[in-house]
């Protein structure tokens, strides 16, 4: 029944923001109309929850869940300790308190090389808690709103130059439905649309010989710094678009050389890549996405994850068909294996508990079990056979993905592997899944909206306008798009993950279509005498 109260009261009170501000009405769309995409977005939201509480129900390992749990811990110290509740909002003070509160999507047990950070959301969540009190629902409908804002920001960063389009605008922006259930959940996606959509609003005006004042700058510093908390890898695919656009529209020059600024700035921008690397003797990037690909490949294989007890930095990982190998070490641990599972054991909550628990609830491996020997900070992984009585915890539990293509790893020694790849990138990213492919309701969704996309880009050859107008945006929405696609296609191997990271491009590309496609002609039919 709270549950019921505390939503009710904030669908309400969005609702009537919405209704009653002038700021939501965009071309010729009034505030019932993007009402009614906010209630689109919660049924969105409420099937997402659907999905994964009902398909994917190992919820240590889903981001809609995790992300609020771990909130949830930051929260529940403000009953008992305002100070630690501070520090952890903050990220200051006691590391170990920090620690043991946002131990789960905080950690990164591959030693990441790429920043990936989800501090921020998990804080997020755990402000949103003091407006609601901890209940889940409540948290939808605030990404919903926010990325509902996000959203119109888009729409009316083209609308200037799409108004005879608004229709189909107002549909390739709201009602795709990749980005309309990605962005309705607990995940980053929404604070990703809110980011760009400030970004851009300000941006392109600004670009186009707009005076430049302090609240445009203001709003595109926070929408920076939302996108790089949020997704970092996403402005890294967005500045050298908004750099090209800006010479591009400011200087004469670079004006009448569109095409190859952008391929000139590219270039230099990969380049300064490398500088670092070249001069300081850092890491290698080429490194870092190689590390990545085989980062995301071991995820898609799964497996258990065991903490030695004696070294918190050494991981065996062992297959789950080879669990049989686990042998507990005290009864506590025999108990809960035969009781509760290893999905249970890798469990967060179990995970943050465990250090504190006595007897600890350790195993060892069979004599002669197979499995792989990590360290943090070491990219090596060894394959080995236990031969000791090594004492473990399990320490994460991963599912075997069940749509999944193992991505092979680019040559970290060889930048011409990086170029190599792109093709499989896009194929990744564009074709996958084939209709073949699809086993379950959720994949055969992937593939038919994958089958849309590109039915309507071969449908719009037919209708390329000439000339072109707004050729900026044309190449602003095209190239981010691409680069987008190809680094989603170099380091995703699961389905469903493909279709999550697309859902923040593929907008984009319809905008695209729109600014390079006239409007079809309605067949004019006479009446005969």
């Amino acid at each position: 029944m709270p549950d019921i109260i505390f939503c009710s009261f904030y669908i309400l009170l969005f609702s009537a923001i919405i209704l009653w501000s002038k700021w939501f009405r965009a071309g010729e769309f009034s505030n019932k109309y993007f009402l009614a995409v906010f209630y689109i977005k919660l049924l969105f939201g409420v099937a997402l929850w659907y999905i994964y509480t009902h398909y994917y129900k190992f919820r240590g390992t889903n981001d809609i869940f995790k992300y609020y749990d771990d909130a949830l811990l930051i929260f529940h110290t403000l009953h008992t300790s305002a100070k630690d509740y501070f520090m952890m909002m903050t990220g200051l003070g006691d590391a170990d308190i920090h620690y043991q509160a946002i131990h789960n999507a905080m950690y990164d047990a591959y030693g990441s090389t790429l920043y990936n950070n989800s501090h921020f959301i998990i804080r997020l969540n755990a402000f949103f808690m003091l407006f609601s009190q901890g209940h889940y629902g409540v948290h939808v409908i605030f990404m919903c709103f926010i990325s509902l804002v996000g959203l119109i920001y888009i729409y009316k960063t083209f609308i200037p130059f799409l108004a005879d389009r608004g229709k189909e605008l107002f549909a390739a922006v709201f009602l795709f439905p990749s980005a309309l259930l990605w962005s309705s959940g607990i995940l980053k996606e929404g604070l990703v649309w809110f980011s760009l959509g400030i970004i851009l609003y300000h941006f392109i005006p600004l670009a186009n010989g707009k005076k430049i004042q302090a609240k445009n700058s203001i709003a595109i510093l926070i929408g920076f710094i939302v996108l790089y908390e949020a997704k970092a890898y996403i402005l890294i695919c967005l500045l050298p678009c908004m750099v090209t656009h800006w010479l591009t529209k400011r200087v004469t020059f670079f004006s009448t050389h569109r095409l190859s600024t952008y391929l000139l700035v590219f270039i230099l921008y990969l380049g300064s890549a490398f500088l670092p690397h070249l001069v300081l003797h850092t890491k290698n990037p080429l490194k870092m996405i190689a590390d990545k690909q085989m980062d995301f490949n071991r995820i898609c294989i799964g497996g258990i994850y065991l903490e030695n007890t004696k070294d918190s930095n050494n991981f065996a990982i062992i297959t789950v068909p080879d669990s049989v190998n686990l042998i507990p070490l005290n009864s506590r641990a025999d108990s809960l294996l035969h009781e509760r599972g290893l999905r249970y054991l890798g469990s967060y909550p179990v995970v943050n508990k465990e250090r504190a628990g006595s007897p600890l609830i350790s195993f060892m491996l069979r004599k002669e079990a197979p499995f792989s020997d990590m360290t943090l900070g070491h990219k090596d992984t060894l394959h080995r056979t236990a031969s000791d009585s090594s004492a473990y915890w399990v320490y994460t539990y991963l599912e075997t993905a069940n749509s999944r293509v193992l991505i092979e790893p680019i040559n970290p020694n060889n930048i011409l592997s990086l170029f190599s790849h792109m093709p499989q990138a896009m194929w990744l990213s564009m074709l996958l899944p084939y209709p073949w492919q699809v086993h379950t309701a959720v994949i055969a969704i992937y593939c038919l909206e994958n089958i849309f996309v590109l039915a309507v880009f071969f449908i719009a050859l037919f209708f390329i306008k000439r000339p072109v107008l707004h050729k900026d945006l044309v190449l602003l929405c095209f190239f981010y798009s691409l680069t987008m696609l190809i680094l989603i296609g170099m380091v995703t191997p699961v389905f469903g993950g493909i279709e999550r990271y697309k859902s923040v491009v593929i907008p984009f590309m319809f905008i695209l279509l729109l600014l390079i496609t006239k409007k079809p002609q309605k067949i004019k039919t006479q009446n005969k005498p």
